[in-house]
């Protein structure tokens, strides 16, 4: 295969499949993303369409999703393969790092002849360090890049030479690094296309197996807000790309794109963003033509970043689409969710679900652990919000008002996250003082070190003025405890659900545990061979109970009679002594 540019997607680690890699409950975040994260990021496409709309061959090849599928895949053999004359490694979420590098090392090394280029979110953070570090990388892109590529594209092909010319790169002039400006960011967003799932292979994060093939795309470019804690915020899309305000894809186009979408039956599909950011004409336009249009999907996820009102509820609900929203408010604290830059009382956010519940609208609630501000005083005040949301949840699910979205929406109480790794180019990373955070690693290769650690917990960039590490681990498998409590206690989850995350909770414990004991009580020979051998055990006992996407309750069922049998042999073994 020859092309003019292979953009790969990596895996977050390379290879996983040989270095002993603990997810714990980070793995528990999104069920299509997987621990190496193999989602796609909307903007690659967008990148990929722009350069073969001007008469570039191009792919997108999401590497990480052949390593994850296909045990046999052989990378290596697979890239030796493909003839291109650039290499793109997408590096826009944080976690890719350690997997992003390996693969442009090993494009260069395959294809020493070849262009090998960086870009994305978190490339444009650390671009002097990258190309600094790693002579085998030859360009990082910065910022928003399609046009950009495409100039540095068409200098490539008439075999002319990099330079300073060509905006928004950083490159090595001889031994010196030379870092172009940024040009001025796209401020209409229709000139993009955002939905060619055709550039893109495999397709297996998109089409997975057993769920409804699901898609997201963001309406807007930039961001009104500025949470602490958050790599896209207002601030650094400021100072690291250059937007000075968020642009957005016309109402038009969104539609346009749902449609599109459809037609590749895709019909789970994410508008993420809050709409309200562009103002009031624009979200009611969008509505209208949801409704006008009547797309056929089995669910329409949108974010709201602040509570709504009714009006805003009246109007989405006359889409008569089954719609679903997302909302962060992170803590139960006020404080700390007004230091991490969400202004909102707990009132007003019940206020909202009870709102949206009315009309038949499901919101998911997504929380943080391990905020600035936070200790074991406030993450009670989450607790307690989590209980209230739950019994919230329960009557809706009682009442029957869900039951449209039903099975495609599982109603599970709030969902947690666990933030691990404080992201590079936020607030809260360049001024941790200011904001509450401690930085433990700060350089591109302190952080390659640490991503490649084999467990999560090994992997934190951070600390809390009031939470060391240990203290916010500590505080993590508590909520942990407490989010299963609730969800039992409101029959949010049957029996063998909670069974399957009690277990995950219980090994995640035991693992954490004996990786401590492993790394400080053995030698270097002794800790590799005891890591493959406890990643041997861990993966064989996951392959019986790990979570899956279970439409037609098949998994539970499996799970049912797994219980069945535990239960059994209890009896029995009670029974021999």
């Amino acid at each position: 295969m020859h092309l003019d540019v292979l953009i790969i997607h990596p895996p977050a680690i390379y290879d996983f499949r040989k270095i002993p890699h603990f997810p714990g409950p980070t793995s528990q975040i999104s069920l299509h993303t997987t621990a190496q994260y193999i989602q796609v990021p909307q903007g690659t496409l967008s990148v990929a369409d722009y350069l073969d709309r001007n008469g570039f061959k191009v792919m997108v090849d999401n590497l990480g999703e052949r390593m994850l599928y296909d045990e046999k895949f052989d990378a290596k053999s697979y890239l030796r393969s493909i003839n291109s004359e650039v290499y793109a490694i997408e590096w826009h979420w944080y976690v890719h790092g350690q997997g992003a590098i390996e693969v442009a090392k090993l494009c260069k090394t395959l294809h020493p002849e070849s262009l090998v280029v960086m870009g994305g979110l978190t490339a444009t953070i650390f671009h002097e360090e990258i190309i600094r570090t790693f002579h085998f990388i030859d360009v990082v892109i910065r910022g928003e890049a399609e046009k950009p590529f495409y100039e540095l594209l068409k200098r490539y092909e008439n075999r002319e030479k990099v330079d300073d010319s060509i905006p928004n790169i950083t490159f090595r002039n001889n031994d010196k690094i030379v870092s172009t400006p940024i040009m001025k960011p796209s401020e209409d967003l229709d000139e993009f296309e955002f939905t060619r799932l055709d550039l893109l292979e495999p397709k297996n994060s998109i089409y997975t197996p057993g769920t409804t093939p699901h898609f997201s795309m963001s309406i807007c470019r930039g961001c009104l807000y500025n949470c602490t804690t958050c790599g896209g915020s207002a601030y650094t899309y400021r100072r690291y790309f250059g937007r000075e305000k968020p642009a957005f894809r016309s109402p038009e186009k969104l539609v346009e794109d749902v449609e599109k979408l459809v037609e590749q039956d895709v019909r789970c599909i994410g508008l993420l963003q809050d709409p309200r950011m562009a103002g009031k004409s624009y979200w009611e336009k969008l509505f209208s033509l949801l409704r006008e249009e009547d797309p056929d999907v089995e669910r329409l996820a949108m974010d709201i970043f602040r509570p709504v009102d009714e009006e805003y509820v009246q109007c989405l609900s006359r889409t008569r689409l089954p719609i679903t929203l997302n909302i962060s408010p992170d803590s139960g604290s006020y404080e700390v969710r007004k230091h991490q830059g969400r202004d909102y009382t707990n009132e007003q956010l019940l206020e909202t679900i009870k709102l949206c519940h009315k009309y038949h609208i499901p919101v998911t609630v997504f929380f943080m652990i391990g905020l600035a501000k936070e200790d074991f005083t406030t993450i009670e005040e989450t607790w307690m919000l989590w209980e209230k949301l739950s019994s919230l949840d329960r009557e809706a699910i009682s009442k029957g008002i869900f039951r449209h979205l039903e099975p495609f929406i599982p109603i599970a109480g709030p969902i947690m996250g666990h933030m691990i790794q404080l992201d590079p180019g936020s607030l809260g990373f360049d001024y941790p003082e200011k904001y509450g955070y401690k930085i433990l690693y700060r350089t591109l290769r302190e952080h390659l070190k640490i991503l490649a650690m084999p467990s999560w917990h090994q992997r934190f960039n951070y600390e809390t003025e009031l939470l060391n590490k240990e203290a916010i681990i500590n505080l993590i498998y508590k909520s942990i405890e407490f989010a299963i409590q609730s969800r039992e206690k409101y029959g949010l989850l049957n029996q063998h659900e909670i069974f399957l995350q009690r277990l995950q909770m219980n090994i995640d414990k035991f693992i954490k545990n004996e990786i401590d004991k492993i790394v400080n009580s053995y030698p270097e020979g002794e800790r590799r061979l005891r890591l493959k051998a406890l990643k041997y055990a861990f993966d064989f006992i996951l392959q019986y109970f790990k979570p899956i996407a279970d439409p037609y309750g098949y998994g539970g069922k499996l799970a049912q009679i797994v219980e069945k049998t535990l239960e059994e042999c209890r009896i029995i073994g009670s029974s021999l002594f």
